[in-house]
Parts: structure tokens; sequence; C-alpha cells
């Protein structure tokens, strides 16, 4: 029996139908109350109106949903979600936003501990995720680590913004052969990351990310739109990143190493990352939202940024624009000082900008070996 009033806990009712596996269809439209963490297990097609609301209870500092062999002890495959609005109820959980941001890193990983995160997989094989609204979590709204062949499409991102650290889609490594497509709206932080390594609130898994197609991104006043993380001795490689559009406080594509371990290796290789056109954001941010690391400096942070230290073989860039209307120090394309890539292919980099407007396209101050350009607008 399900009570649908947002009010009364459905997970139990919710739970009896997914422990029946094979094609599972909530199909009438209501706001369902989950007061603990629901259970997909293999071979499950989870199918939910357009009208299902899944809402966290208050107080119940669980994520939503998760596979059965999340914590280990075995591997999942052939899990399907489709459809529904899957909401964090983020300002009805007791928690301060701010207390979060300071002592995110107090405690360690743990498959108990609640960090926020609203969607959660690991260890599983044949994953698709399709047609979700995803709103309000307190961290990620889509956590997936270990994954070996998934689907992330078709996603819109309804976020309050009243905590940070609010990712859109978060892969930890070891992951490959994946598909994130399709993502709208706006995150308070990255719409798209893949991370071999974590913050150790985070760390489920680390390892390689191996063949990965990241297509048609957008956001208006986005945090950021793509970034790449590899450090601890773990590889990003053959990522495509083709269409990151809209506007970015920070940056639109992101290469870096954030969470470096000493005496680590990092590596990037056989990076393409074209038709992007987007621009920085100059929309003050309202009241209400959390601004923990919003400061003036990002006024500077560039659209496309290549962070010092990052080291790389390959990496193609071919077709990036922007159209500016405000002052910026933020260039288009910036590669810091000890970045180091093998070989950089550089196509069809230019911009405009209204009258008056200025605003740098090209900054290159990395040991690039061999450098092909072609049609910079300097």
């Amino acid at each position: 029996m399900f009570f649908r009033d947002g009010i009364h806990d459905d997970a139990p009712a919710l739970q009896a139908m997914l422990d029946r596996c094979g094609i599972v269809i909530l199909d009438q439209p209501g706001v369902y109350c989950i007061g603990r963490t629901l259970i997909l297990h293999s071979n499950t097609h989870f199918i939910l109106s357009p009208g299902a609301k899944l809402l966290a209870a208050p107080l119940s500092k669980c994520s939503l949903i998760e596979n059965e062999h999340f914590a280990g002890g075995g591997r999942d495959e052939n899990i399907t979600i489709t459809g529904g609005i899957w909401d964090g109820n983020c300002d009805n959980l007791g928690l301060d936003a701010v207390y979060e941001a300071e002592h995110r890193e107090d405690q360690p990983y743990s498959p108990d501990l609640f960090k926020g995160k609203l969607i959660r997989f690991a260890r599983v094989d044949h994953l698709i995720l399709e047609k979700l609204t995803v709103r309000n979590p307190v961290s990620y709204g889509i956590q997936i680590a270990d994954a070996y062949g998934f689907v992330v499409r078709d996603l819109y991102f309804d976020y309050n913004w009243h905590f940070g650290t609010t990712d859109g889609v978060h892969i930890n490594g070891p992951a490959r052969d994946g598909i994130i497509e399709n993502l709208h709206g706006t995150t308070n932080d990255d719409m798209v990351s893949l991370t071999t390594i974590d913050e150790q609130h985070a760390e489920i898994t680390k390892g390689n990310i191996v063949n990965v197609e990241i297509r048609n991104i957008s956001a208006r006043n986005g945090y950021s739109g793509v970034r790449l993380l590899s450090a601890g001795n773990y590889d990003i490689r053959c990522v495509h990143i083709r269409g990151v559009y809209g506007d970015y406080r920070h940056n639109a594509v992101l290469v870096s190493h954030h969470y470096t371990r000493p005496n680590t290796r990092i590596w990037f290789d056989d990076l393409v990352i074209e038709h992007v056109h987007a621009y920085k954001s100059c929309t003050p941010l309202d009241e209400s939202c959390f601004c923990y690391w919003e400061n003036g400096a990002i006024e500077t942070l560039p659209v496309i940024w290549f962070e010092e230290g990052i080291k790389a073989g390959s990496i193609t860039l071919r077709d990036i624009s922007r159209h500016e209307t405000a002052n910026t120090q933020g260039a288009l394309v910036q590669l810091d000082k000890t970045a180091e890539i093998r070989r950089l292919y550089a196509e069809n980099i230019w911009q405009t900008t209204a009258p008056g407007v200025d605003a740098p396209l090209w900054v290159n101050e990395a040991t690039i070996e061999t450098l092909i350009e072609r049609d910079i607008a300097r």
C-alpha cells in the first residue's frame, strides 16, 4: 500500500516491489516519502511515471537509492532507472550547509556514512540512468563508482543551491566504457566529474577511468561544466567531450589534479574537447545560495583550464568559442605553467565580445613537446 502523500513512509512498499526484480513500474503520480535507502538488485528496470516524486523524508539522512552490492561482497549487473523526480529535500534534513562544508573531511568514507549523495551506485556492470529530474541534494546528485558499461542521459538538475559540493554526475574510478549525455539545468558544483581519486569522504573506490563519452552539457549560471581529475597513480584516458554550452562562474572544462597524493603520478591521454561554446557568468548569486567557495578570484578563472602540474599525452582542442558581454580576466583557454603535454592539437579557437569589452583568448605557459595550431584568432 502506498500513501503517496509525501508524509508517510512509502519505502517499505516500494522495496517490496523492487525485491521482485524484473520490470518494476511505478505508474501512479504522487509524492513518495522515502525514510530509508531503497535497494536495487541485478536485472531490474525501475520505471517511474513523470509525475512520481521520490522525496527524502525529513531528518532521514540517507541516500534515496543504491544497488545491492554497493558496499562490496560482489557485483550487480543490468540495472536501469527511467524517469521520475528524485528529491533530496536538503533543507529538511537537519544539516547546516557551512558546517557540512567545513567538516566534510572529518570522517573517511564508509557505506553507512551519510554525506549527502542522493543516488549512488558502485560495483555495477551495465547501468543505465535516464530521463530523471534530480532535485536538491546535500552533495552529489548521482555518484557512480567501479562501473563498467554505464549510460547516464537525458537528466535535468533542479537544485536550490542551498548546499555546496553538489555535483550533477560524479564518477569515481575504476570506470570504463561510459556515456554521459544530454544534461541540463544547473548544479552548485561540477555538472560532470570524472575522478580517479577523491576527497576521503567520497572515495568509495579509486582507479583508472577509460573510454568515456560526454556530450551535450548545458547550464545557466553554472558552477562548472566538466571536470577531469587524475592523481594517485591512476590515469584518465580516451575521454571525448563534445558540446558544452552555457555560462559558468568557474570553468566550462577543467583538467586538474586537486587531490594530489605525494609522489604519485598524474596522467591524461587521448583527450578530445570540442564544440565548447561557453562563456563566463556575470550573474550574482541569490542571498539564499551557498557561496562558501565563491570569491573574487573566480573572475580570473578561464573557460577551459589545464591546471598547473598536470601531465598529459595527446590532447585535442577543436571548435572552441565564446561571446563575452562583460569584461573578464578569465581566458577562453588557459594552459598553466608546470603543465606538461606531449602533443597538443588546437584548431578553430575564437571569440567575440560586445563593444568595449576586453577578454583574453589564449594563455599558454605550459611545456608542450609538439604544438599544432590552426585558426586560433589571437
